[in-house]
């Protein structure tokens, strides 16, 4: 049987199983009755306050309502690590850190911030060409505008497809192009108003609507199986030249550069996760594609990865099997050792990320519609370390995996937040604060959380 009949055949055949299901749901945990909803909150969106069950001082970064942020992975700040750059509904915005201070940048929706370069104060967004059809087939034009003097500079035009980073000496821009791919769900405007994303949709096999979470799973699967032809590539920026790094029917995403080393390169193929080899690793030329991590048991599933700022490590949430025992696991990149810090099912979040120390990590938290087990895990929350193996051991043996266990800090109550939006949440470059998305006052807006060390 070939490989797209056989994906029809799955597809067809597994409605209501859990093979449709996202991330950490198990299908007992998804037969059971929907998380209660949010809390609608009334009164005027709160500008700075404590949050009466961490103790934490908690800062609303936006004026606008609608304003987001970056996906988890990409970078938003300058160099000198003074300017983030966040989306609101006026135009691209500069976030001036010691004060919180906006600058909007360049006005319009149309424009679509994309990530920070790394050696400039300049951040690159693209502008879609009008016309029929989905923008991810139609033409668009890269631009870097400087968060200093606004000037903007023309950097690349693709024909299809999206760009989503730049190289650590800035030199490379890397896209992905999916050719004839529908969208997973037609675009909402009211939703990608309300959640930074489509409010997804579909039927059980009882005819009656899923819940968000399913509804993805299902049309993940949809997307998963189409089998369009697609290619990681780069733009040299110097000689504007395109090459194609990698072509396959499988689905990429997530394509991002190291943040130290030029020339390395980390995709995943998307899908259900656990039926995909998710996280691949390979050089600007095109050269060393390789797996990241090796599956060992059934329903075992990785993904979400993003890289230590030193560039040294990869890491990704990992779970043995799905929606049972929750993980970061870590591949240090020269060598191949492997750590894997466990933690509970409530500290899970929807993305993690980790501090300029390069040792503390976060969680956005998730509901109980997202992960089984889970009664009481939406919090943003940091995570430090504490290894359990036994001090009196003389040494690791690097070829084996090293565990460690987390320890949980809760930073922010997110009872009375909808994790249709997600938190996206990343530390400032001083490690001093989260900031993250949420609509638990309603509107979406942008928060900072203090994060130091030393109200832990």
């Amino acid at each position: 049987m070939s490989a797209p009949t056989s994906r029809r055949a799955v597809l067809k055949g597994l409605w209501g199983a859990s093979a449709l299901l996202p991330l950490g749901i198990s299908s007992a945990q998804a037969q059971g009755p929907a998380p209660a909803a949010p809390k609608p909150f009334t009164g005027p969106v709160p500008k700075e306050w404590t949050d009466p069950r961490t103790g934490r001082r908690i800062v609303r970064i936006s004026e606008e309502a609608g304003s987001g942020v970056l996906y988890f992975y990409r970078h938003a700040f300058t160099p000198e690590g003074d300017v983030m750059v966040i989306k609101s509904p006026s135009g691209i915005t500069g976030v001036r850190l010691k004060d919180w201070n906006r600058t909007l940048l360049v006005p319009g929706r149309e424009n679509d911030l994309l990530f920070m370069l790394r050696t400039t104060r300049e951040a690159v967004y693209s502008v879609t060409d009008p016309g029929p059809g989905e923008a991810a087939d139609r033409p668009k034009t890269i631009y870097a505008v400087h968060v200093d003097t606004k000037k903007v500079r023309r950097l690349a035009r693709i024909a299809a497809g999206g760009v989503t980073a730049s190289n650590a000496d800035d030199s490379l821009l890397l896209g992905q192009v999916a050719y004839g791919a529908k969208p997973l769900q037609p675009k909402d405007p009211a939703s990608v108003a309300k959640f930074g994303n489509t409010e997804y949709a579909a039927l059980g096999p009882d005819g009656k609507p899923l819940n968000f979470a399913k509804a993805k799973g299902v049309r993940m699967l949809e997307r998963w199986s189409a089998r369009v032809p697609a290619e990681l590539f780069t733009i040299d920026l110097r000689s504007g030249e395109r090459k194609v790094l990698y072509k396959t029917e499988e689905w990429i995403g997530h394509a991002q550069f190291s943040p130290t080393d030029p020339n390395l390169i980390r995709f995943c193929m998307e899908g259900p996760w656990h039926r995909v080899d998710r996280i691949k690793l390979v050089q600007a030329d095109g050269s060393g594609l390789r797996s990241a991590h090796t599956r060992t048991m059934n329903f075992e599933i990785w993904g979400h990865e993003f890289f230590s700022h030193d560039g040294k490590w990869l890491w990704y949430d990992l779970q043995t099997p799905r929606g049972q025992v929750f993980w970061i696991a870590g591949l240090e990149l020269a060598t191949g050792r492997r750590i894997w810090k466990r933690m509970e099912a409530n500290d899970w979040g929807v993305h993690f990320n980790i501090a300029p120390d390069n040792k503390t990590f976060a969680s956005d938290g998730g509901d109980v519609d997202m992960v089984a087990h889970a009664a009481d895990g939406k919090w943003i929350s940091l995570l430090q370390a504490e290894d359990i193996v036994d001090a009196d051991r003389p040494s690791y043996d690097d070829k084996l995996i090293t565990v460690e266990k987390f320890k949980s800090t809760r930073l922010v109550d997110l009872s009375n937040h909808d994790y249709r939006l997600e938190p996206n949440l990343r530390f400032t470059p001083d490690g001093k604060w989260l900031v993250f998305a949420s609509n638990m006052h309603g509107a979406q807006h942008v928060y900072a959380v203090d994060a130091t060390l030393a109200n832990s």
